[in-house]
């Protein structure tokens, strides 16, 4: 293999994923390399893994052995691993494929092309497992980032919740949070850069503290950048919503009034297993503050079904929360163990078929909810961040309440705000006509 050669990069998991590869494919190209079309075209491809659900750490290992033909036919293509997987399995995911040059845990990534280069030296295969390593150390002018509109910006690593899930705390690590100068210099320089939008990341984003300023103190820093057109923010934690965050979201000018907020279950019981630190009455109480303080507010939120030992009833009250919340998006999941979680000592009692039908009721019902909740939008006007170009004078951008707008117009909108005139809707977007001139 050449010493600078095409790379692919292969993403599965979350936007802290998304970011992460964007910083490999940064550092990459600034160590020489460029971008391959395909994993079929390239020197090197890079894995980047989630290891949340049991399928995405799945979808590795099919990547993996779809790779091993390519490899029997070139043998000087390299395979790295990163990610999740990568730090929750270690040397487990070398012994079961052998075909794995470089694995790289969640705060390594600034030594990906330095590990390149010394595997094609002939040094492989590398680990670098080291979570003690200082995972904001790229320079953010080498962020590759994956949209010309929206920007990821990480603004803490870690969780210091429990819950008896999840694998976050074993694959990143306890709350590290940036220091607010170094976001807002990050921040300036994609503005400067033409940047609109940026979201600030992290996996419990709203527990942010450094220096004695809190998530809504970050919030307001970066809302006053001159420039920036929207903010927005992921994922949050019911635990530290309180009056300064409902406040900030009602009045900060260009924080957006969307919210991801996962409650996993509607049944106090299962919480309370989840390890997840409230109860359902203790969530409604939050999402009434956050309403009363931002009535517009768009909020969606995650859930688990079949966690162990759920019954017929306690689904139900999961269902019935659903109802009483009114989200405006919905991800719904089946339990699956995790390894190193405290969940893993319980009996997966729920067989399969009924977590698949768990699923499938909360998810028809929620389609049917969004539906009738994007009709309601019809004849309104939204403000709309153009995002992508899908066909020859046929836009897309999101609403400041993240809903998904299309529309026709120029490719050379890209990135503007746009006043939208709903004309049409299904459960998953909204169609439309400009309106106005353009915002300034």
């Amino acid at each position: 293999m050449k010493s600078k050669s095409r790379f692919f990069v292969e993403t599965f998991g979350c936007q802290m994923n998304v970011n992460d590869s964007e910083k490999v494919e940064g550092l990459l190209l600034a160590d020489g390399h460029e971008r391959a079309a395909s994993a079929e075209d390239a020197d090197f491809v890079f894995i980047n893994t989630c290891a949340v659900r049991e399928k995405a750490q799945e979808k590795l290992f099919h990547s993996l052995g779809r790779l091993k033909k390519a490899q029997r036919e070139r043998p000087e293509l390299k395979i790295g691993v990163g990610g999740c997987v990568a730090q929750l399995e270690g040397e487990k995911v070398l012994s079961r494929a052998g075909n794995v040059d470089l694995l790289v845990g969640t705060h390594n990534v600034a030594r990906v092309p330095e590990f390149l280069r010394r595997v094609v030296e002939g040094s492989g295969p590398l680990v670098d497992l080291d979570r003690s390593a200082d995972s904001f150390t790229v320079p953010d002018a080498d962020v590759a980032h994956s949209s010309d509109v929206r920007a990821y910006v990480t603004a803490m690593e870690g969780c210091n919740h429990v819950c008896s899930f999840c694998v976050v705390p074993r694959t990143r690590g306890t709350e590290v949070c940036r220091p607010v100068d170094a976001i807002l210099t990050e921040v300036r320089g994609l503005v400067a850069r033409g940047y609109p939008e940026v979201m600030l990341l992290g996996q419990t984003v709203n527990a942010y503290e450094h220096d004695g300023v809190d998530f809504a103190g970050l919030l307001a820093a970066v809302d006053a950048v001159p420039g920036l057109l929207r903010l927005r923010f992921t994922t949050s934690h019911p635990s530290h919503v309180d009056a300064r965050f409902a406040a900030a979201l009602r009045d900060l000018q260009r924080l957006c009034p969307y919210l991801h907020l996962p409650v996993q279950s509607g049944s106090d019981r299962i919480l309370d297993s989840m390890r997840r630190g409230y109860t359902r009455a203790g969530y409604l109480e939050k999402v009434a503050l956050l309403r009363a303080a931002v009535p517009e507010l768009a909020l969606t939120s995650d859930l688990i079904v079949g966690y162990p030992g759920e019954s017929e009833d306690e689904f139900q009250e999961t269902v019935d929360l659903v109802d009483a919340v009114g989200f405006d998006g919905l991800f719904v999941f089946a339990y699956s163990a995790r390894p190193g979680t405290t969940a893993l000592r319980l009996d997966d009692d729920v067989p399969e078929t009924e977590k698949k039908r768990r699923v499938r009721v909360l998810n028809e019902r929620q389609q049917r909810f969004q539906a009738q909740r994007h009709a309601e939008r019809v004849g309104s006007t939204e403000q709309v961040l153009v995002e992508t170009v899908d066909a020859p004078g046929r836009l897309s951008g999101r609403s400041r309440r993240f809903q998904l707008v299309h529309f026709d117009g120029p490719a050379e909108w890209l990135g503007q705000l746009r006043q939208v005139e709903i004309t049409g809707s299904g459960p998953n977007a909204l169609t439309g006509r400009v309106a106005v001139q353009p915002l300034h």
